[in-house]
């Protein structure tokens, strides 16, 4: 288990938290996620934006620590391995996003289409 594993099941040790439902925990990502959404509310803030303006640095990175935190809660409860699962995860976009096809294209119609195509070919799997 890694160090930031360790520390946070520490933390839900000494609370009694390491035998709760993972859909509270699930539930409680989503929450923290929204309230991280809820910065960018009304605005399109580019990271200089967000840069220039440390109060609003502050509350992001606060609900993205909440996020963070509640995932790798999540990570305990199921017993898997942040760092495998990331890795794991990335290799699999790499596939499904080639270098070369898909760079700047993100949220463009080439983009949408490869991942409209791409699950597509999943489901007739």
């Amino acid at each position: 288990m890694k160090k930031i594993q360790k520390e946070v099941k520490a933390f839900m040790k000494e609370r009694d938290w390491l035998n709760q439902p993972p859909v509270d925990v699930a539930k409680s990502i989503i929450i923290e996620a929204a309230e991280l959404l809820e910065n960018f509310q009304w605005s399109n803030f580019f990271v200089e934006e967000v840069e220039k303006d440390p109060e609003l640095k502050e509350e992001i990175v606060k609900e993205l620590a909440d996020v963070f935190i509640y995932s790798i809660e999540m990570s305990i409860l199921l017993g898997v391995d942040i760092e495998k699962i990331v890795h794991d995860k990335l290799v699999a976009a790499a596939k499904k996003y080639p270098v070369g096809v898909v760079n700047g294209s993100l949220g463009s119609k080439k983009y949408k289409a490869i991942k409209k195509k791409y699950r597509a070919d999943q489901s007739s799997k």
